[in-house]
C-alpha cells in the first residue's frame, strides 16, 4: 500500500517537472523568435530617447553618455549572467532527481542579480538626475515610471483601493516627494 502511494506521489511529480519543461522550452523558443537589437543600438536609442523627451543640451548629452557607458556594460552583464543562470536553474529542474540545494542556490543567485539589475537602474536614475534642471528631474521621474511599467503592476494588483496608485499618479504628474 504505501509502496503503491509513493509510485503514485513520484509519477505525479514527474508529470508536474514535465509540464513545467515543457512550458519552460516553449517560453525559451517563443523568446529565441525576436531578434534583439544590437547592444550599441540600444545603448544609443536610450540615451538619444532622455536627449528627446528631457531636451537635454549637447553638454548634458554628453554627461549622459560618458556616464552611461559603464552602467549599460554592467547591466548587460548581469542580463548574460541571469541568462546563464535561468537556463542552469532550467537544466536542474529537468533532471530526474534535481538536487532542491541547487535549485535553491540558483534561485537565490538569479534573485541577487535582479537587486543588482535594480541597483543599476538607481544608479543610472541618479546620474542623468544629477545633471539635470528642476523642470527636466520632473519629467524624469516620470520617464522613469513609464520605463520601469508600474502603470502594469497596479493593473495586476489585488487591491481595489490601493496607495501605491496615488503615489504613481503622483509621480507620473511630475510631482517631487
Amino acid at each position: 500500500m504505501k509502496n503503491r502511494r509513493s509510485g503514485q506521489l513520484i509519477r505525479f511529480l514527474n508529470i508536474g517537472f514535465l509540464i513545467i519543461n515543457i512550458s519552460a522550452f516553449i517560453t525559451i523558443l517563443l523568446m529565441g523568435q525576436k531578434p534583439l537589437p544590437s547592444l550599441e543600438n540600444r545603448d544609443i536609442r536610450s540615451v538619444s530617447f532622455l536627449q528627446e523627451k528631457l531636451l537635454l543640451t549637447r553638454e548634458q548629452n554628453q554627461e549622459v553618455l560618458k556616464m552611461s557607458e559603464s552602467i549599460f556594460r554592467r547591466y548587460n552583464r548581469t542580463l548574460d549572467l541571469i541568462c546563464q543562470n535561468n537556463v542552469s536553474l532550467l537544466e536542474e529542474m529537468a533532471k530526474q532527481e534535481p538536487d532542491q540545494e541547487q535549485l535553491r542556490r540558483l534561485t537565490a543567485r538569479i534573485g541577487r542579480m535582479h537587486m543588482n539589475l535594480k541597483n543599476l537602474t538607481v544608479e543610472y536614475f541618479d546620474n542623468v538626475r544629477s545633471i539635470c534642471t528642476q523642470e527636466q528631474n520632473a519629467r524624469l521621474a516620470s520617464l522613469f515610471a513609464q520605463m520601469m511599467q508600474l502603470d502594469l503592476q497596479c493593473q495586476s494588483c489585488s487591491h481595489t483601493e490601493c496607495p501605491q496608485k496615488q503615489r504613481l499618479s503622483h509621480i507620473a504628474s511630475g510631482g517631487q516627494n
